[in-house]
């Protein structure tokens, strides 16, 4: 979420407080919403389109989904007195004060990180001690900045970027002119991507066109409206969002295309290339064959043992034929006839391909000349033609396990190897199980119909936890669930899932996985 967009959200929120607050609702393991007097604070942590709102509704209470819920629940009991961005950073911090009642609270802050796909949640307390976070950074994922519990909170590194909503022109100008318009998402706080793509098409610029002084004059004044309702500007553009992805889509269909094309012309010259050389020697063919025909005639003219020998052909002219060690006259003109008629098949075969082939290598070329002229539907279609058919997996999917109870365990060995494992070989009914908040390895536990034993789901999840960034940490929250609650998006990136009604243990990961196969 970019930092003009959270400005916006914390201009509504803000005049509310402090507020009171009602039990926090939690509507899965990624959305955190806190309601309050008036609407509800909602949190959606899920990289890597973090979200911070105010909104009317907010859902009905339910339980928690991960152990940082179930913390929030009982350490942030007070009102939320304060909700503070630092200049326009996706750094946002909510204050809570101290409750009183039968088990009092003392004052905490969360710290909400909007950072697209490092985004997170750190609940602190008042000394800026970590009480824990929605994903650990431990030093194997960040050594320059670590987020765990009992750590003093780090925040992100400072920068130093241009204030856009109290700069001036002037200001504004000297740091523009000359640049390309995506600069604007460096040299100013608050814009991100998306803000800055809004500001273009706003301004009908080209990104990477640099700004001339009548350029930047002609863009302070629609900059200044996109600070000031940067919401409104990606409305603006949200008509346009579906035909800018289809046109990445078509532009990578289109380098698929092009690679393809550029592969099966260099292949086509490459045969054509052999054609002309086989063609050529059927010219050869014809002198083997007249030397096998002259040196079988005067075969008993050659002395034996002879290297080479010169007779006169059926035109009367010299002729020196090379004779090869060991063989005599009749054994090296029927080798010559040999030669002279593998020559010919293969002059005849490429007289009969080159055609073909010269046809198809004209019909590339004037596909890769419209390349930028193609339908979709064309292009969908050429891109299915060159993509490589490849045996779809090298080794079995899937690493093997026997719980001690019996069951079979599969354990993804990659992303690809996930969706074979998850789509391809779990069914229904089986367990399903995956390390929360850290990029691991799918699990299956493959029931066949029979109850699983909550042993054997521990043992699944010690696996589950092994094969996880989270392989070196302790109490591993582990999500489970029924495989038919697993689903992938659309186009979604392999291994990416989304799933529901999950519950979720809390292990150690297994030390020695290998062992345990």
């Amino acid at each position: 979420m970019e930092g003009l967009l959270i400005a916006q959200a914390l201009r509504t929120l803000t005049p509310l407080l402090p507020s009171p607050r009602l039990s926090w609702r939690f509507p899965d393991p990624h959305t955190f919403v806190l309601p309050l007097k008036t609407g509800a604070l909602w949190l959606y942590n899920r990289p890597p389109n973090p979200r911070l709102a105010y909104l009317a509704e907010f859902p009905p209470p339910g339980g928690t989904h991960s152990g940082f819920q179930e913390l929030l629940v009982a350490k942030v009991a007070g009102n939320l007195i304060s909700i503070e961005q630092l200049k326009l950073d996706r750094v946002v911090r909510c204050e809570f004060a101290a409750s009183e009642g039968f088990v009092s609270t003392p004052p905490v802050t969360i710290i909400a990180e909007l950072t697209g796909r490092h985004c997170n949640l750190i609940l602190v307390d008042a000394k800026g001690v970590i009480l824990g976070q929605a994903r650990e950074v431990s030093a194997e994922v960040n050594r320059f900045r670590q987020l765990k519990s009992g750590l003093p909170y780090a925040p992100p590194p400072p920068y130093q970027k241009l204030e856009p909503r109290t700069a001036s022109d002037e200001v504004l100008s000297q740091a523009l002119i000359g640049q390309p318009l995506d600069a604007v998402k460096r040299r100013l706080d608050g814009f991100g991507p998306q803000l800055t793509q809004a500001l273009a098409q706003r301004a009908g610029l080209a990104l990477n066109q640099p700004l001339s002084a009548e350029a930047v004059a002609h863009l302070l004044p629609i900059l200044r409206q996109v600070v000031e309702r940067p919401s409104a500007a990606l409305n603006a553009v949200d008509a346009d969002i579906a035909a800018l992805r289809q046109q990445d889509r078509w532009q990578q269909q289109r380098q698929v295309v092009q690679e393809g094309l550029s592969k099966r012309l260099k292949l086509l010259t490459n045969q054509l290339d052999d054609a002309a050389k086989a063609l050529a020697a059927a010219a050869e063919a014809a002198d083997l064959r007249r030397r096998a025909e002259v040196l079988l005639a005067y075969a008993r003219q050659v002395p034996e043992g002879a290297r080479e020998v010169t007779l006169t052909d059926f035109t009367g002219e010299p002729l020196t034929v090379a004779l090869e060690p060991g063989l005599g006259a009749v054994a090296t003109a029927q080798k010559l006839f040999e030669q002279a008629k593998k020559r010919e098949q293969r002059a005849r075969q490429a007289e009969a391909k080159a055609q073909t082939i010269q046809a198809e290598l004209d019909q590339t070329q004037g596909l890769l000349a419209r390349l930028e002229e193609l339908s979709p539907a064309e292009l969908a279609a050429l891109a299915e033609q060159a993509r490589p058919h490849r045996a779809q997996f090298r080794a079995p999917p899937g690493i093997r396990y026997t719980s001690p109870q019996g069951f079979a365990v599969l354990v993804g060995r990659n992303a690809q190897d996930n969706d074979t494992v998850t789509f391809k070989l779990a069914k229904s009914r089986d367990l399903w199980l995956h390390v929360q908040g850290y990029t691991g390895s799918h699990v299956v536990i493959q029931a066949e119909g029979r109850e699983v034993p909550f042993e054997t789901i521990l043992f699944a999840a010690q696996l589950a936890a092994a094969y996880s960034r989270a392989r070196h940490s302790d109490n591993v929250p582990v999500d489970y669930t029924l495989r038919k609650h697993v689903w992938k998006a659309k186009g979604g990136a392999p291994g990416a899932v989304y799933l529901t009604q999950q519950k979720t243990v809390y292990v150690t990961p297994n030390r020695n996985p290998d062992g345990a196969a």
